[in-house]
C-alpha cells in the first residue's frame, strides 16, 4: 500500500476515534440535566403507602412537570431513583394553570381510604398521564379553578 494511503487511513481512523470519544464525553456530561424534586408526601390512613408529589425541571426551555406516584410508606424518596414511574403527570400548560410549591402546577392529594386517593388539579393543566389505578389504589380525579 502506498505511503499516502497509509497516512490517510491513519488520519481518518484517528479522526473517527476522536469524534466518538467527544460524543461519549458529551453524553456522559449531559445525561441527567433534569432535576427531580419531591414537593409533598401524603401517607395513607394506615401508613402502608404514601402518595408522593414530585416535580421535574429540565431547564429554561421546558415547563415544570408535576408527577404523582404511590410508594410503600417506608420508602425513602430523597433519591429520585427510588421513585417509580408516576401514574399522573401534568404541566402548567404554558402558564395557564397556577403554579404550586416547586414551580409545577398545583396538585392536591387526599386519601379517602386505604385503597382510594383523590387527586385534584387545576382545570387548565395539560394532562400528560392520568391513570385510574396504581399499586392497588383507585385514583379519583377532581378539578378546581
Amino acid at each position: 500500500m502506498a505511503t499516502w494511503k497509509k497516512i490517510a487511513l491513519w488520519f481518518f481512523g484517528t479522526l473517527i476515534v476522536a469524534f466518538a470519544g467527544c460524543v461519549a464525553l458529551l453524553i456522559h456530561l449531559f445525561a441527567d440535566m433534569c432535576a427531580t424534586t419531591v414537593v409533598d408526601q401524603v401517607a395513607s390512613p394506615n401508613g402502608k403507602l404514601k402518595a408522593v408529589l414530585f416535580q421535574i425541571d429540565c431547564g429554561a426551555t421546558t415547563d415544570f412537570n408535576s408527577h404523582v406516584a404511590i410508594v410503600p410508606g417506608n420508602v425513602d424518596t430523597s433519591q429520585k431513583d427510588s421513585l417509580p414511574e408516576s401514574f399522573f403527570a401534568a404541566d402548567g400548560n404554558h402558564g395557564r394553570a397556577p403554579a404550586g410549591n416547586g414551580g409545577g402546577p398545583e396538585i392536591r392529594l387526599h386519601w379517602q381510604a386505604e385503597d382510594r386517593l383523590e387527586l385534584q388539579h387545576h382545570n387548565f393543566v395539560r394532562l400528560i398521564r392520568s391513570e385510574t389505578q396504581s399499586e392497588g389504589v383507585t385514583i379519583d380525579y377532581q378539578t378546581f379553578r
